[in-house]
């Protein structure tokens, strides 16, 4: 198109050897800020209203059951996040200012895990777009034209039945771990999410992320539960897969937003889950540090500190005009080795008007050195549970076939 322009584009990892690993990132324990809560019926509300306790339930259990009835969103739009509950979250708790003054950076959760997930990752394509405010990057969400190409086939195809039934299952055993099927259909509009402030690297992190459930004790970070189902392991090759590969995306996601604790449903072909068990988040990269080739959170944060330092470089020093975005893309079947970055007249203005003007006031008290503060300066950032994410794992391999590990 030529209102596009390549840009020199962001290597993804840079191999220093064995004997000069990379070095860390210093990362922030994420706090919670601020909550919001969706529906279909309410859209936005800035309250806890969504946020479901976790009721255990009996095993075996079909993963099918409301399948016919399921609610799902369009998923053929290309921006299907908007930024603005974030902000709008931040301003209905009355802190929006103070902490965009000590930002550098506002997205949701899923950019950053997929930021995070890059360095293994040789299949998933992702695209996101980047606008610099007032010094405060801002990424926004943006769906692969390929991706968009197969929710189209699977969406015309009857022989893709399967497909959307396994993608059903993840919203089911949500359900069934949230006091089960009631006479409503299951909706994937419903949704209560945490804005959590984190930091990687000099970057202070402001991120949105869907939280499923909560323990019924602890309030905030601590007593979140991510839910999450994988197929029964019955083979030591499938379980060294599934530490090598699907962990790294549990992990990413969970880490990002300081969720400590997953309950994995191990279900059977036909949607039955068999067994429940709760992994620790943190102790996750240890299962994984057992295989060749293994993810390990130091690289993981380097490379996303990496990323967003050298988007902050281009937009303090690429001479664009105000309002200028860029568009990056990773695409691992046409190329592992780099993020492209294309400045693209095109992409639309995705950050709300009233976002814009919380970014400039937040400026303002930048300037006249106010902003919020905790462990450092905008731009600083304490080392937290890195050191625990690296763990052990517990000395022991996921096991998704029979066994011990309850909820």
């Amino acid at each position: 198109m030529g209102s596009e322009r390549h840009l020199p584009p962001i290597r993804v990892r840079d191999d220093p050897g064995a004997e000069n690993p990379p070095r860390s990132a210093p990362y922030r324990e994420p706090v919670e800020l601020a909550c919001f809560s969706k529906s279909r019926d309410a859209g936005v509300t800035y309250d806890s209203s969504m946020l479901k306790p976790y009721a255990r339930p009996s095993v075996p259990f079909d993963l099918s059951e409301g399948f016919d009835t399921f609610r799902d969103r369009d998923r053929e739009v290309a921006r299907p996040a908007d930024l603005d509950p974030i902000f709008g979250a931040l301003r209905a708790k009355g802190v929006e200012d103070k902490e965009l003054a000590a930002a550098d950076v506002v997205t949701w959760r899923g950019n950053f895990a997929k930021l995070l997930a890059t360095p293994w990752n040789a299949r998933d394509a992702w695209h996101m777009e980047c606008e610099s405010v007032h010094d405060v990057l801002v990424l926004n969400v943006l769906e692969p034209e390929e991706s968009l190409a197969k929710e189209r086939k699977r969406a015309s195809d009857p022989a893709k039945h399967r497909e959307k039934l396994m993608c059903y299952w993840g919203f089911s055993f949500e359900e069934a771990c949230t006091g089960g099927f009631g006479s409503d259909p299951v909706d994937c509009a419903d949704a209560f999410c945490a804005v959590v402030r984190a930091g990687v690297g000099r970057h202070r992190l402001v991120l949105g992320g869907e939280v499923d459930c909560w323990d019924g004790e602890k309030t905030g970070l601590p007593g979140y539960v991510e839910l999450k189902t994988t197929r029964v392991m019955d083979a030591h090759a499938q379980v060294a897969r599934f530490e090598r590969d699907k962990l790294l995306k549990w992990w990413a996601q969970s880490f990002a937003v300081g969720v400590r604790r997953i309950l994995v449903g191990f279900r059977d072909d036909d949607g039955f889950v068999r067994k429940l068990q709760t992994l620790d988040t943190l102790k996750l990269p240890g299962y994984a540090a057992r295989h060749a080739g293994a993810w390990d959170p130091k690289t993981a944060l380097a490379f996303a500190d990496r990323v967003l330092t050298e988007l902050k470089e281009l937009f303090a020093g690429g001479g664009f005009a105000p309002g200028a975005r860029v568009r990056l893309e990773y695409e691992p079947r046409r190329s592992r080795e780099e993020v492209r970055v294309i400045l693209d007249e095109a992409i639309p203005d995705f950050i709300p008007a009233q976002a814009r003007r919380a970014l400039a006031r937040a400026a303002a008290i930048r300037a006249a050195g106010g902003g919020a503060t905790s462990s450092g300066s905008r731009g600083g950032a304490r080392s937290g549970s890195l050191s625990k994410s690296r763990g052990s794992g517990g000395g022991g391999s996921v096991a998704g076939g029979s066994g011990g590990g309850g909820s």
